[in-house]
């Protein structure tokens, strides 16, 4: 792994935030990798249809969604970001038809970079019971 780039990961959250797909996709170096609470993501074309399929591609299974940092944490191989991740259920997730309903996650987001300071790797830790208990309203 190499040093935090940090310019392009505000480039990368900016792009999220405006649910472009191809610059989201631009910050992945060569073989990135996604772990979401545990479960791998590998390789741009899987990368690419988790963010399409959850909705940072402007279609999905949520709608609206915005990142928004809470804490920045500075390592020397890793930019750690604690964030509020909201939307709104549009479509199907898992085994849950669209609510319509509104949601907002805490997550921490672990970034690392390869050695031509792109994006190689985030680990999102989130508690996805309590994202599914807010779209069935069973909070």
């Amino acid at each position: 792994m190499s040093e935090p780039n940090e310019t392009l990961l505000n480039e990368h959250l900016a792009a999220e935030n405006a649910h472009d797909l191809e610059r989201i996709m631009a910050t992945y170096g060569e073989s990135p990798l996604i772990v979401l609470n545990g479960q791998r993501i590998d390789g741009h074309t899987a990368i690419r249809e988790f963010h399409r399929s959850f909705g940072f591609g402007g279609d999905g299974s949520f709608s609206q969604v915005q990142v928004t940092e809470r804490i920045r944490h500075r390592a020397s191989d890793a930019i750690i970001i604690e964030q509020t991740l909201t939307g709104v259920h549009s479509g199907t997730w898992m085994r849950h038809g669209p609510t319509g309903r509104s949601f907002e996650a805490h997550l921490c987001t672990i970034y690392r970079f390869d050695d031509r300071r792109l994006l190689a790797s985030e680990h999102v830790y989130f508690d996805l019971a309590w994202l599914e208990r807010q779209l069935t309203r069973a909070i």
